[in-house]
């Protein structure tokens, strides 16, 4: 086992350093994660004065790395940190399944390809700190599980609910379900252990003094935000919302797959071991890879019928099947690479491989994911030969973009730099909190960034009032498409009586283009 645990370590620190920072878009993915626990550092409390939208521990864990250094870089190696933990708890879990080699070979396959994926449901580059420690909990939910520590697991159901509520909902319902069934439950008991870091975290709001009605208003908004039409649009345009036509297509390309591999297998018995191999190598050339996780729904029922068929089926194949979809439901049946659910669907995987151990030869399944693991790596690494990231460095820390992002970044700030004093504040709409982090600049709104989203969750007239109210003095629009949510263009699609008031309360001073144009504004204080 130590020397495996070694081999997991070297290789993650070969990812680390080549991916370091290279995945995501720091300019949507990351601006709102960077900067949040910076308006912490200057005062400003979380649910009073910043929005929140996922729970507040990520939050609180960056805001005491801000304490030692504002760098971004401190964020990164957090993120990085997290990742290794995830890996050596799945490589641990997968052990209880699985031989040492096989548990091997799927941790790499986890680092490969979620851990340092390139979809912005990175490990390393998270759009959501409380995302990542979420799915710690959940991997830490699995392991105390299986090795039945009751107390420690209800424990950490209520760490995953002060980070993302409806994975405790669906990881709760699930836990308490089986102890029901076995007759080992004790709800009060159980409850009380769930319920120690949610008290730890409403002890440190209440010393913060945060007021009722601003965690009513939250709450409020939460609510709204979820029933948007632009949350829809946003699930739609990532393939999911479990549109019919997307589990058609998956359910093809699934039955296109499940051909694949039966000839693969076929000729692999029969001696025709090469050409197995090649016919599968050669069929996954002309795949997604990414998308093939997406099928993973179909082969598990597929799998846990036939288990059932033959007779095979054990609480254990029950029980793994359903974590593992529990922990992907949001991406389940989607048709885009990977996605939300690429933080869990390496459990997904091990379901599947452990399954397929029981029913076909061992070595033909391992050198399958052998083959997909090695090819998968390579996709991923092609993206990054295709897209390179270049560097911008801002106080020791480094911020990577694609080339032309990364010429407009660097002209639009160095505007910034020399133009704005330092008492003046700025906003990047719609998106782009980065700018105000880098700058040390106060963003002075309590909603996140100007996305189709907010508009409809506070309305447009809240919006304008606020910026009335707070006379920022520079409004910078950055080319942001913002087509995911279904309205593309800030002043044509959405936000046009937004934009009307800046026009006839700002000045413009300045155009920065290359490529796309970005166009800044000051207040006009005659008006």
């Amino acid at each position: 086992m130590k020397k495996n645990l070694l081999i997991l370590t070297l290789i993650y620190i070969f990812f680390s350093v080549i991916y370091y920072a290279k995945t995501g878009n720091f300019l949507v993915d990351f601006s709102r994660e960077a900067y949040i626990p910076y308006q912490m550092l200057q005062g400003e409390k979380i649910i009073k004065d910043i929005f929140l939208i996922y729970g507040p521990f990520g939050y609180f864990i960056n805001y005491l790395l801000y304490k030692v250094s504002v760098n971004i870089n401190l964020l990164l190696i957090l993120s990085h940190i997290i990742g290794y933990i995830c890996t050596i708890i799945f490589y641990i879990i997968s052990k209880h399944y699985l031989k040492e080699k096989d548990s091997l070979i799927l941790s790499i396959l986890f680092i490969c390809v979620s851990v340092f994926s390139n979809s912005t449901f990175s490990f390393v580059v998270p759009y959501s700190y409380s995302t990542l420690w979420a799915y710690l909990g959940c991997y830490l939910a699995y392991y105390f599980y299986i090795n039945q520590k009751t107390k420690n697991l209800y424990a950490t159901l209520g760490f995953i609910a002060i980070n993302r509520i409806e994975l405790f909902i669906l990881l709760f319902i699930f836990f308490s379900a089986i102890y029901l069934y076995e007759k080992k439950f004790n709800q009060i008991k159980n409850f009380l252990y769930v319920l120690i870091f949610p008290a730890i975290t409403i002890v440190i709001l209440f010393i913060q003094k945060i007021p009722v009605k601003s965690l009513i208003d939250n709450i409020v908004f939460i609510k709204k935000m979820i029933s948007t039409q632009s949350v829809y649009n946003l699930y739609k345009s990532m393939g999911g919302c479990f549109q019919k036509e997307y589990i058609i297509l998956n359910a093809f390309i699934f039955l296109l797959l499940f051909l694949i591999l039966t000839i693969s297998y076929i000729l692999y018995k029969k001696n025709y071991k090469f050409t197995g191999y090649a016919i599968f190598i050669a069929a996954l050339l002309f795949f997604n890879l990414n998308n093939i996780f997406n099928l993973s729904a179909f082969f598990i029922v597929t799998l846990l019928a036939f288990l059932k068929y033959k007779k095979l089926i054990t609480k254990e194949d029950v029980i793994i099947s359903i974590f593992s979809l529990l922990l992907c439901y949001k991406s389940l049946f989607k048709i885009s690479p990977l996605g939300y659910s690429n933080f869990g669907y390496i459990f997904i995987i091990l379901t599947i491989y452990y399954q397929l151990t029981k029913i076909l030869d061992k070595k033909w399944v391992r050198n399958i994911f052998i083959i997909f693991t090695v090819l998968t790596a390579i996709s991923n690494y092609k993206y990054f030969l295709i897209q390179p990231k270049f560097s911008l460095k801002y106080d020791n820390q480094k911020l990577y973009f694609n080339k032309k992002d990364a010429i407009l970044f660097k002209k639009t700030n160095e505007y910034i730099q020399k133009n704005i004093k330092k008492n003046e504040q700025i906003i990047v709409v719609p998106e782009g909190q980065i700018f105000n982090l880098i700058n040390k600049k106060s963003w002075n709104f309590y909603n996140s960034t100007f996305t189709p989203l907010d508009f409809e969750t506070f309305g447009e007239k809240y919006l304008i009032e606020k910026l009335k109210k707070n006379k920022t003095d520079y409004i910078i629009f950055y080319p942001r498409n913002t087509k995911e949510y279904g309205f593309a263009t800030i002043c044509y699609d959405y936000g046009v009586n937004f934009c009307t008031y800046i026009m006839d309360n700002y000045k413009r001073t300045a155009i920065i283009e290359e490529d796309y144009k970005v166009l800044i504004f000051k207040i006009n204080n005659e008006t």
